[in-house]
């Protein structure tokens, strides 16, 4: 049922009743009138009463307001125009659901005395904020007796920006306020258009906007809602009128897909659907840039979608697609617009950054990049924030994400206005400083995996210090994809080893993380380098990460064949440290496979490599896992051996690296093989204590299963049933069989009656332990 338009008498005392707090059955029972007499007489239905209107009036210490509205209402003048400036609402409007509840929402909610409810949309170019602002005002302008006022104030063009007066005038004279409310002071004309908009509230929507300056004289009073766009962050504006603030975002990977499904037909878009998604993802979802490559889907119908996929895959032709004589839908002259508003060292980090091969960069590779102290980078990222040229990742890290159309620009930029020689350095000096980086942090997770051969030079220093675990744990989380992508440019530029050396370094962080499928793809970048290149050091090292990320994956044939071909280049070339590293790789992959036997052969020509390489974590590492091997063809006696050796030897190098806690988990399985539960949980208690902070869910996981298996070798039922519970979680939260296996196992297990608790068993936090109720 449509909304009915209020008349001005209606609409004063709605905003006034609000003002005071007041329903409208609070205001009856302050006159002479029932509510519904009054709710008729709001509407319309019956005339108004001189006497009514003086005592609501009073009431609401209207200051004679009401009584004039009634008298102009009441006397039949010349009703004054109702003012609809709003353009037509985009045909095609997809996605914002929640952005629209929450403006719905600040429409019943955010009234505050004396200011209008206030609405700030702010994003990047071709976001869709001007297309929001007329889909939601198309929505609610009925309720307004003041009608629309529209005004695009052009606030970024340069030289074309309308000035408030500008904008008053036509205000005013949309509102029918006479010649002699037009000739005061700007100040003058502003009191009266907000006491036109008093009488009759409106909807006020102020496209493009500068500053608060500039709209300052244009916001109405209270009961309008004023609606402002902007291509910049308005804190001035927000700090001032408070209100909604809406940072608007690209679209949704599937509501961009929608949007190009609407406008270029669903057939063609649902046969293609793979070359349509990835046209959607190279226009950064945008819904103009969306709308410019369906109109081009449409005028060429015997192209095949893959085909502009293609060049819009491409760096150097992407922003052909949009460019046009039409300046509001020329990808240049729209980004031109923010980027000529920046100062000039601001410019420079944009375009620098912008060559930076990567969705994903942090501030201390764009400082690294544009030769700038951390400090001043952080500022003139702030300021690109600010224009939105950049945007802030999507996990809320300190990283900052530039879309690709972004990227081709700033290429562009760079291209014309910076030397080449500047950009060749700049390349240089990033590339040099991720590999030194991707050192630090390999020897930081694995002291004296990154040998001499993977080490490079950096003019930067890397952001964390030698050895810091945490660190170099936390940095490659954050660069390990953006690591990728500088590789893979590398290779195009003829950066040489780099281009293999680079994804190689992140292979003891894949293997402490156990992130295969990011694995899979750095091993084949980095192969395809290597083999590019014909370095039979690259090839092999490259083909050895290859085939042990494999095994990762569950494809034990594939990362066997994989390992040989390493192992017998490596052999060949002298490689002693990259073959203990393939040998161990093979042992892992049969042991997982069940061929203990092969698997010990492996894993004790690994652990004397990695003595003769002098890499004594690597040595114990073998041994922990020969232990495992040993207990598995029952020679429990040699496992126990082994077990305490890897364990002697990796606490005198590294006691909290997960390498001890492998080496306390092996010698507690080797004592429970023994049965020697209560020797049994100290070790895997220890182990626990460093997995809490090793980030390794897996092996976390696998200490609490066999912690549950020794407490219930105790008779402690209860407590093992709450190690098996923290265990189960981390398996489901792998997605891993063993979680469903060990809750199907946990439902078959009944305390008996008195359970006892065991003197000196604790729980992993060093806690005695209590038992616990059961899931």
């Amino acid at each position: 049922m449509p909304t009915r338009a209020l008349n001005a008498f209606a609409a004063a005392v709605h905003r006034l009743r609000r003002w005071h707090g007041m329903s409208l059955a609070d205001l009856a029972e302050k006159t002479t009138y029932s509510a519904s007499y009054l709710s008729k007489i709001l509407h319309g239905e019956r005339r108004l009463a001189p006497a009514l209107v003086s005592e609501i009036d009073d009431i609401l210490d209207a200051g004679g307001e009401l009584i004039q509205l009634a008298r102009e209402q009441d006397s039949g003048d010349r009703p004054r125009s109702r003012p609809m400036q709003l353009p037509a609402a985009p045909a095609d409007f997809v996605g914002r659901a929640s952005i629209l509840h929450e403006l719905d929402a600040a429409l019943v909610s955010d009234a505050r005395p004396g200011a209008p409810i206030t609405a700030v949309i702010e994003g990047g170019f071709w976001t869709g904020k001007t297309a929001l602002a007329l889909h939601w005002v198309a929505r609610i302008e009925q309720r307004f007796p003041g009608g629309c006022l529209f005004a695009d104030l052009r606030g970024l063009a340069p030289g074309s920006a309308l000035t408030p007066d500008e904008v008053l005038d036509g205000f005013l004279h949309a509102l029918d306020a006479g010649p002699d409310a037009m000739r005061g002071t700007l100040a003058e004309r502003a009191a009266h258009y907000r006491s036109l908009l008093a009488q009759r509230p409106a909807v006020v929507v102020l496209d493009n906007i500068a500053s608060y300056d500039q709209v300052a004289d244009l916001l109405p009073g209270a009961g309008s809602v004023v609606v402002l766009t902007s291509r910049e962050r308005q804190s001035s504006l927000l700090l001032r009128t408070g209100g909604v603030h809406i940072t608007l975002p690209p679209l949704t990977a599937h509501e961009a897909l929608t949007l190009l499904r609407m406008r270029a037909g669903h057939a063609r878009i649902d046969v293609e659907r793979d070359a349509a998604i990835r046209i959607a993802a190279r226009c950064g979802h945008l819904p103009m840039a969306i709308l410019i490559a369906a109109e081009r889907i449409q005028q060429h119908p015997r192209e095949a979608l893959q085909t502009l996929a293609e060049r819009l895959d491409s760096d150097t032709r992407r922003l052909d697609v949009f460019t046009s004589s039409d300046p509001a839908v020329n990808v240049h002259a729209v980004i031109d617009l923010s980027y000529l508003a920046l100062a000039p060292r601001t410019r420079r980090v944009f375009r620098l950054a912008g060559i930076i091969p990567a969705s994903l960069i942090s501030a201390d590779a764009v400082a690294v990049q544009c030769g700038l102290p951390a400090t001043t980078a952080l500022d003139a990222l702030d300021e690109l924030r600010h224009a939105h040229l950049v945007d802030d990742a999507p996990d809320h890290s300190d990283q900052v994400q530039i879309n690709d159309l972004l990227r081709s620009y700033a290429t562009g930029r760079a291209i014309v206005d910076d030397p080449l020689s500047e950009i060749e350095h700049a390349h240089d000096r990033l590339l040099r400083w991720y590999a030194a980086t991707a050192w630090r942090a390999a020897h930081a997770l694995a002291p004296g995996w990154a040998d001499p051969v993977l080490e490079c030079p950096s003019p930067v220093n890397p952001p964390f210090t030698t050895g810091d675990y945490e660190a170099a744990l936390a940095w490659c989380d954050k660069e390990a994809h953006t690591i990728i992508d500088i590789a893979r440019h590398a290779r195009s530029h003829n950066a040489k080893d780099a281009a293999w050396i680079l994804p190689t370094l992140l292979q003891p962080y894949f293997q402490l993380t156990d992130t295969w499928t990011t694995w899979l793809t750095a091993a084949a970048e980095g192969l395809a380098a290597a083999r590019d290149l014909e370095t039979d050091l690259g090839i092999g090292r490259c083909t050895q990460s290859l085939g042990w990320a494999l095994h990762h994956a569950g494809h034990t044939d594939h990362a066997l064949d994989h390992l040989r071909q390493a192992a017998d280049l490596q052999a060949s070339s002298g490689d002693r440290a990259g073959l203990a590293w393939s040998e161990f790789a093979t042992a892992t992959a049969y042991s997982s496979a069940g061929h203990h036997v092969e698997a010990r052969t492996a894993y004790e020509h690994a652990a004397q490599l990695f003595d003769q390489t002098e890499f004594p974590l690597g040595a114990a590492i073998a041994r922990a896992l020969l232990a495992a091997t040993h207990e598995a063809l029952g020679n429990n006696d040699r496992a126990r051996a082994y077990a305490n050796d890897a364990l002697a030897c990796v606490l005198t190098i590294a006691p909290r690296h997960p390498a001890a806690a492998l080496a306390h988990h092996q010698l507690g399985i080797v004592l429970s093989a023994q049965q020697q539960p209560r020797a049994a949980l100290t070790h895997f208690d220890a182990a626990l204590t460093i997995h809490r902070h090793s980030h390794q869910p897996r092996c976390h996981a696998e200490t609490l299963e066999a912690r549950g298996n020794a407490l219930l070798a105790l008779g402690l039922v209860d407590a093992a049933r709450a190690s098996y519970r923290d265990a189960m979680e981390l398996w489901q939260n792998l997605h891993d069989r063993r979680g469903y296996e060990l809750h199907a196992r946990m439902a078959t297990l009944s305390p008996p009656d008195g359970e006892a608790r065991a003197i000196g068993a604790s729980s992993p936090d060093g806690a005695d332990i209590r038992p616990t109720v059961g899931p």
